[in-house]
């Protein structure tokens, strides 16, 4: 059987990293995108882990169009098929609702709603039409596709110094559904996950406050942080062909936090 694609934004870390790998272990041909390595004076490509799980990385900003769709292309091109998009990269803010500056809710913006949006657009209009021969001679087929967008429980419910974060996270959900419905016809198929608090190293500051921490948990009825493999699993299964009959959906990953 012909190895089903996937590209995974915001992957050399945290959530991003987690649902890689387990696309990778799961035999999928998987790609990522992170921001420029600085420090280490190695490029993405030479990413040790990534290396060893023969995870391709390419360097790109989630908001710079052009790049991602000539990232998106360049698969399609080598393999005939980019069967899955999962939009994961994202910015957070602990900035009190006062005294954010039009830079960083730009930023936030951009990131976490924009990006997410043209990724989207660009993948769709990638897959509605046929593209070059690739290296085996066969041409890229015309049909639908996969999406799959990482918003966050904050996009549901709220919570303090993450005022325009969790808009844009609400936003992300919305836009998810009208896609779903809007695409459906097109033979795509868009939902979205929202994590709750997974300990990455987005969570650091929260695990190294020990009271915060532990009056965090009282509020999570399975009394532990998420995992990014938490999140993979769910990842993989709206992936898979037995998800065919899934669009539109909100998935909430969040050790039952918003059933409180």
């Amino acid at each position: 059987m012909t190895q089903k694609t996937v590209l995974i934004t915001g992957a050399t870390r945290g959530i991003g990293k987690g649902v890689a790998i387990a696309f990778a272990d799961a035999g999928w041909i998987v790609y990522g995108t992170g921001r420029p390595s600085t420090g280490s004076g190695r490029p993405l490509s030479e990413t040790a882990w990534a290396a060893e799980k023969k995870i391709i990385l390419k360097e790109a900003d989630v908001a710079d169009q052009p790049r991602m769709a000539e990232i998106m292309q360049d698969i399609k091109d080598k393999h005939g098929r980019l069967d899955c998009l999962i939009n994961n990269a994202g910015v957070a803010s602990n900035t009190p609702a006062s005294a954010l500056g039009d830079e960083e809710i730009a930023k936030i913006i951009d990131t976490n709603f924009k990006a997410v949006f043209t990724c989207c657009q660009s993948y769709y209009k990638m897959q509605r039409k046929s593209g070059p021969s690739t290296g085996s001679g066969q041409v890229a087929a015309k049909g639908g596709g996969c999406i799959i967008n990482i918003s966050s429980v904050l996009g549901i419910v709220g919570t303090s110094l993450a005022s325009v974060y969790s808009g844009t996270k609400g936003a992300v959900i919305s836009m998810t559904k009208a896609l779903a419905i809007e695409w459906a016809n097109s033979g795509f198929r868009v939902n979205a996950i929202c994590p709750g608090f997974i300990d990455t190293d987005m969570t650091d500051m929260l695990k190294k406050r020990e009271s915060v921490m532990a009056k965090m948990l009282e509020f999570i009825p399975l009394k532990r942080l998420g995992t990014p493999e938490d999140i993979a699993a769910p990842a993989i299964m709206l992936a898979s062909d037995g998800a065919a009959y899934i669009t539109g959906q909100i998935i909430v990953v969040d050790g039952g936090l918003t059933a409180m």
